[in-house]
């Protein structure tokens, strides 16, 4: 939203408790409160704008917890429909959906948009309700004159997040002198992206570009082990030691890469390099006395 503002754009909001600073709230067109799940809300959001960015969505405490699988869908996919429609209807031109990049089937080679999909690894809940999203959202698009854009997004850090995620977790640790501990042998390997390079492809789909669906991610495929080797070498603390649990039998090895070709092709996407993003990250950290 701040990238938006930043570039000029009117900006409405929905939020469902106001948890953003005043003075980001005060610069914005408008600011509606409420359930996305709401049609009111829904009807009320939608009647001031031109182009929706989709972020809402509803990620379980505990990832693979079915028991949330049910709010998933109402938030993630169900809800998405409906404003998928009411745009639509309503004659908004484009429709620009965050969903997610780690939900393509197992490949031993970088993963582009048009490859298998098979959320069932992880995060079954999350991930099924976002493809059905994403399925929704691509009908509506080949129906009617709204134009979809899915942006698939990798593992997103940077400021912002909840603390407990790995990567601040891992620069707190390191500045504090502590040792880093990395579970399951650090072979899970995700697709790093910082928060701002996702904001900027969200403002270039919003100017331009084909209807359909991006990958966005920094284009680095990086193990849990390897990131808490960089987070000690940005660190500058050498004694800080890496401590490597064994790997369980049947742990998890993470997501498959991504490409980023399509993005780069269409938006000169450029995403800054993890070891460029991590420094980054812990400065805003340093600044804000985390």
């Amino acid at each position: 939203m701040i990238a938006l503002l930043d570039h000029g754009y009117p900006v409405v909001v929905l939020l469902r408790q106001s948890t953003l600073p005043q003075q980001v709230l005060a610069k914005c067109k408008g600011v509606v409160l409420g359930d996305i799940r709401d049609p009111r809300i829904q009807e009320e959001t939608l009647r001031q704008v031109e182009v929706v960015c989709h972020l809402a969505a509803h990620i379980p405490s505990v990832v693979d917890d079915l028991q949330e699988a049910a709010l998933c869908y109402q938030v993630n996919a169900k809800a998405t429909l409906e404003l998928a429609i009411k745009a639509a209807y309503q004659g908004i031109r484009r429709f620009v959906h965050l969903s997610a990049g780690n939900m393509y089937a197992p490949s031993k080679r970088p993963c582009r948009e048009s490859d298998s999909l098979y959320p069932t690894g992880q995060s079954t809940g999350y991930l099924a309700s976002k493809l059905a999203a994403e399925l929704y959202l691509t009908a509506v698009s080949q129906r009617t004159a709204l134009e979809g854009i899915i942006l698939r997004v990798g593992t997103p850090y940077g400021p912002g997040e909840p603390s407990r995620k790995v990567i601040p977790t891992f620069l707190r640790l390191a500045a504090q002198g502590r040792a880093l501990r990395v579970a399951n042998g650090g072979v899970a390997k995700l697709n790093f992206v910082h928060v701002a390079d996702v904001a900027d492809c969200v403002v270039k789909a919003i100017k331009g570009g084909q209807p359909g669906i991006y990958n966005v991610a920094s284009g680095q495929h990086t193990s849990l082990r390897q990131l808490a080797d960089r987070v000690v070498e940005l660190s500058g603390e050498p004694e800080v030691q890496v401590e490597v649990e064994p790997a369980a039998s049947r742990c998890s090895l993470g997501f498959p890469a991504l490409s980023i070709n399509k993005a780069k092709r269409t938006w000169r996407f450029a995403p800054r390099p993890l070891d460029v993003g991590l420094r980054n990250y812990r400065t805003s950290l340093t600044k804000a006395g985390i």
